[in-house]
């Protein structure tokens, strides 16, 4: 009995110790509200409060597993160690996703309350756009189309605007490189992603005032988030042009290493000459090798991280867009093929790009008691970008040729921010950004060398109560830009100054199977300097193109109404209205006739600076036909109109619609296989003086694509496969805004494969036991 009697109070003496959750969103670093978390082999437990703090007492020593759940998060799971005495452990927990289709792709909200409307791209989506550029992958997002100079340049453009207008955040950092030009694509690696957002509009100014078309965020897979260790390995093929690519991604945690976590991983690409339907587009092919690496250290309220990306490309430039004189030029202009074509080759002749683009990023966080999450980044990026082409100018003694246009890009960025605890039910975020740049050129000169200092200071705030939820911010931004650059013989010093307030506002009302989202924002963006002091030869673009120094400021005043219907999650539905007043809206614009330089005859483009309005409809829907058979549909249709000269403004997208059809062909357990076909329609643009351009807008065009999806359970792993073909009719067809439509029509018929090969290593968690 006595025995007995000691066994009992020493158990007793064992079972007093207590476990103080802190559990916050992994996207955000918010404290979550209303998380049950409990440990089932003591059966004790606790739900967390505004702050995402909560207890739980009277726990025996020992290891065991913590589960936590909650209602718009998805269940977490981890191995914790409960010592004597008081414990502290920071949890994160990742969103739930909530995709219509890869089609029809409409992003979870990062909280249920959330009042902007956000549309991701992860997971399934994600790998079915692996292998192909940035701006190819945001296509699959309704209203997001691609810039394009050829096959391989892209970027985004949203709701018409694009370049120095549309933010791309790479990892947390402004993605600074060159982005002015209009063929120059983002520099990023899509494989670091592990999801890609975007927000349209000017519905948030945390990040600048000059988000007046959007925001991207690229976001790689929280270092917080790896289990012991992994790897991950994608790789792709492409007929067209024969490109190949590969990934390769490993990363890891261990519990031994006390809260470090880290992950590496390279790309390899390269592609040759692309073919239309009747005829190879000569110099077409690209090569690319990209690597990045990161490490972090958690531990209690603290979270550090360094991160380094090196991205390293060059990109042919299809040789038929550069013409020796007017003649030619005005007959490429009206022939149905290119003068200069040939065979299949991986070989980059010129005229071709080079681009090494580094990122260095520090950043840590701080939980402070009573008052809230403390954030700070630091970044640093230099991009060096270099142009080729076979001119006169460019030889040299040797007969090799220097870079036509050599451009060096650094930029330092900073930013400090502070998001308040929970106070009732409001939270938010204050804080300040930095730019420091600074851009030579050697060469020729196309724009002078510049040394642009920016920053801002912003405050936002949300409030939720129920069904109904706010938010608001404002902002307070400089911006000075100072320029070095000779006029006849005589070197000037000019300096731009602009400041500005920006403001925006979101709310949010929800009803049964309804949700209405409501946004207005004035934002304004400062003219760059290629806007202001171009002048030449831009030889990856092909064209002459002029500035003007006496540009003033943009003001951006945006609205958008958006209303998501879901019923029993059997129908989906969001419809999206928009409209955006611009004064003083700088656009580049046709200058007729062409100019012929030494370097040969290119079209010409002027910097043009009126008052404009934007409107525009986006709609997409997606419904259960069968319980095996889906079906999706989108379209947007912009309406640009250039109010000061009472005409349509230049460049903007033709209407587009898509449907696709999604059947389950096989699907038990974990193992499935979905065969998909996609019909899209892009209308000619009628919206454009037909007479203003060198080239009529193209016709209107009808492409087919489809493809099987497969995700099949392999030695405990689920590995993804997809096989698809794009253009199955072969359909011949320009695009209105790819710059090659001058000269030459879009890719044929592609078939394509691509995998991603998981390989789990080893796992800090154990599993559970059930026991009797």
């Amino acid at each position: 009995m006595l025995t007995m009697y000691l066994y009992t109070f020493a158990q007793q003496e064992n079972c007093l110790s207590t476990l103080h959750l802190k559990i916050l969103d992994a996207s955000s670093g918010i404290g979550i509200e209303d998380v049950t978390a409990y440990i089932p082999q003591q059966q004790k437990g606790n739900h967390s409060n505004q702050t995402g703090e909560l207890s739980i007492e009277k726990l025996c020593t020992g290891e065991y597993t913590l589960i936590c759940k909650h209602l718009n998060h998805e269940e977490k799971k981890e191995k914790i160690n409960i010592k004597a005495g008081d414990n502290t452990k920071i949890i994160y927990m990742t969103c739930h996703t909530d995709t219509l289709h890869n089609v029809t792709i409409k992003g979870a909200r990062l909280h249920w309350e959330e009042t902007q409307v956000i549309h991701r791209i992860q997971d399934k989506d994600l790998f079915l756009s692996q292998g192909l550029s940035l701006g190819k992958a945001l296509e699959k997002v309704n209203g997001v189309y691609n810039l394009s100079t050829g096959n391989n340049i892209s970027k985004p453009i949203l709701r018409g605007l694009h370049s120095n207008r549309v933010l791309i955040l790479n990892n947390e950092i402004r993605q600074e490189g060159q982005q002015w030009g209009n063929e120059h694509a983002p520099e990023i690696d899509q494989f670091v992603a592990k999801r890609i957002e975007v927000v349209k509009g000017a519905q948030t100014i945390k990040y600048g005032s000059d988000v007046i078309g959007g925001i991207i965020l690229v976001t790689p897979n929280p270092l917080q988030e790896i289990d012991g260790v992994g790897a991950e390995i994608n790789t792709g093929f492409i007929s067209n042009g024969r490109a190949t690519a590969i990934s390769m991604l490993l990363e890891g945690r261990k519990d031994s290493w006390k809260g470090f976590a880290w992950r590496i991983q390279g790309t390899l690409k390269r592609s040759g000459n692309t073919h239309t339907p009747d005829y190879f587009l000569k110099n077409t092919g690209m090569k690319e090798m990209n690597y990045s690496g990161a490490i972090g250290y958690q531990h209690k309220k603290i979270n550090v991280e360094l991160f380094h990306s090196y991205f390293n490309t060059e990109l042919a430039i299809f040789a038929g867009s550069h013409i020796g004189n007017l003649t030619d030029l005005y007959n490429a202009f009206n022939a149905t093929r290119p003068i200069d074509s040939s065979g299949f080759t991986y070989k980059i002749d010129m005229p071709y790009q080079h681009v090494l683009h580094q990122l260095t990023k520090v950043s840590t966080s701080y939980q402070v008691n009573r008052i809230g999450l403390l954030k700070f980044i630091a970044g640093y990026q230099q991009n060096i970008r270099k142009e080729f082409d076979r001119n006169i100018v460019a030889l040299q003694p040797d007969g090799s040729y220097k870079p036509s246009l050599h451009f060096v890009l650094k930029t330092q960025y900073y930013n400090l921010s502070v998001a308040h605890i929970p106070i009732k039910k409001w939270t938010g975020e204050s804080g300040m950004n930095a730019v420091l740049q600074t851009n030579e050129y050697f060469g020729s000169y196309f724009i002078p060398n510049y040394q642009k200092n920016a920053g801002g200071i912003y405050f936002t705030e949300k409030w939720h109560q129920h069904a109904f939820s706010a938010e608001g911010g404002i902002r307070f931004d400089v911006n000075q830009l100072a320029i070095q650059k000779w006029e006849n013989n005589i070197l000037l010093h000019r300096t731009h100054s602009f400041a500005g307030l920006a403001a925006s506002t979101a709310l949010r009302y929800q009803l049964p199977f309804f949700t209405f989202h409501v946004n207005a924002g004035t934002t304004w963006r400062a003219p760059f300097v290629n806007e202001l002091y171009s002048y030449g030869v831009h030889h990856s673009a092909a064209s002459f193109e002029m500035g003007d120094s006496l540009l003033v400021q943009e003001r951006s005043y945006n609205t958008s109404l958006t209303i998501d219907f879901n019923h029993k999650n059997n129908f989906q539905a969001e419809l999206t209205i928009y409209n955006n007043y611009i004064k003083n809206f700088i656009n580049m614009q046709p200058v007729l006739p062409a100019t012929l330089t030494i370097r040969g005859a290119f079209p010409t483009f002027q910097y043009l600076q009126t008052d404009v309005n934007m409107f525009g409809i986006e709609w997409s829907a997606t419904t259960a036909i069968t319980p095996k058979l889906q079906w999706h549909c989108k379209g947007n249709v912009l309406y640009a109109k250039d109010i000061t000269q009472d005409a349509y403004l230049f460049g903007m997208p033709p209407a587009r619609f898509e449907s696709d059809l999604d059947y389950t062909l096989f699907q038990k357990a974990q193992n499935n296989i979905h065969f998909m076909v996609n019909a899209s329609y892009t209308t000619k643009q009628q919206l454009v003086d037909q007479q203003l351009d060198y080239v009529p807008p193209p016709d209107a065009y009808f492409l087919l694509h489809s493809e099987w999806v497969a995700d099949w359970l392999i030695a405990k792993q689920i590995m993804h496969f997809n096989i698809g073909v794009n253009n199955i009719l072969n359909t011949r067809y320009r695009d209105y805004l790819n710059r090659n439509r001058y000269f030459a029509n879009e890719n044929g018929r592609n078939f394509y494969f691509r995998c991603s090969i998981p390989l789990f290593i080893s796992s800090n968690k154990k599993l559970e036991t059930n026991k009797n």
